[in-house]
């Protein structure tokens, strides 16, 4: 089971931030909370995504597998990331994605994880340091990661992964992340709600070869 948690470090009010920001580049009174807001708005339904980059969200994410946040890892707009070390973290025990599958596929797939697991612990007993035994760790492993992203980076994660056609365990850490940041304060409730979307909601059609038929396909 994923977990999402919202670092004190993320902008707590990113509309505000965005209108002040903006306001001063234009010589605007920015003491204003509600006309800081209603200049944010403004900016980002002109595409000025810009001034998005001054909203700083950083998260702990951590029980999905490392799978997962490789293709996280290919998002890599004014990103930051810190995984944690299979280099000094024991994994003896490492917790794992088990995919949605019939009983007799779900139980190979959990006795090739439990043997994993033994032979990881083997190779310790045997002298191997973590680093070298981690080599035969799976890519369905749980891993923790510390990530560091800006509002326009992380909308486009938003329009990419929400698509039916992203893999189910990257539209579960958006979908996830987008339920954490909603309840971190009101204006990202706006901004999840808003912007947080699949790319066919912004872009009116679908872009996919195989569309799911949420939209229609661009007519040619």
């Amino acid at each position: 089971m994923g977990k999402i948690t919202v670092l004190s470090s993320t902008t707590k009010n990113p509309l505000s931030h965005i209108g002040e920001v903006a306001g001063i580049c234009w010589n605007s009174d920015v003491s204003d909370k509600e006309k800081n807001v209603k200049r944010a708005k403004e900016c980002i339904a002109s595409g000025h995504g810009r001034v998005e980059e001054y909203c700083n969200i950083e998260l702990v994410i951590e029980g999905y597998s490392a799978r997962a946040i490789r293709e996280w890892y290919t998002h890599h707009i004014h990103a930051t990331r810190l995984q944690e070390s299979t280099r000094y973290v024991n994994c003896e025990e490492f917790q794992y994605f088990l995919p949605p599958a019939n009983e007799e596929a779900q139980k190979v797939y959990v006795e090739c994880m439990n043997q994993i697991r033994a032979s990881y612990k083997e190779l310790l007993r045997l002298g191997m340091s973590k680093e070298d035994a981690a080599n035969v760790l799976p890519l369905g492993m749980n891993t923790k990661i510390v990530d560091k992203h800006d509002l326009r980076g992380m909308i486009n994660i938003m329009n990419m992964r929400l698509c039916t056609r992203a893999y189910k365990e990257m539209r579960q850490i958006v979908s996830d992340i987008k339920t954490e940041l909603s309840n971190y304060s009101d204006e990202w409730k706006w901004i999840c709600e808003n912007l947080f979307v699949p790319k066919c909601e912004v872009s009116g059609f679908c872009t996919e070869a195989k569309c799911c038929g949420h939209r229609p396909k661009k007519s040619s």
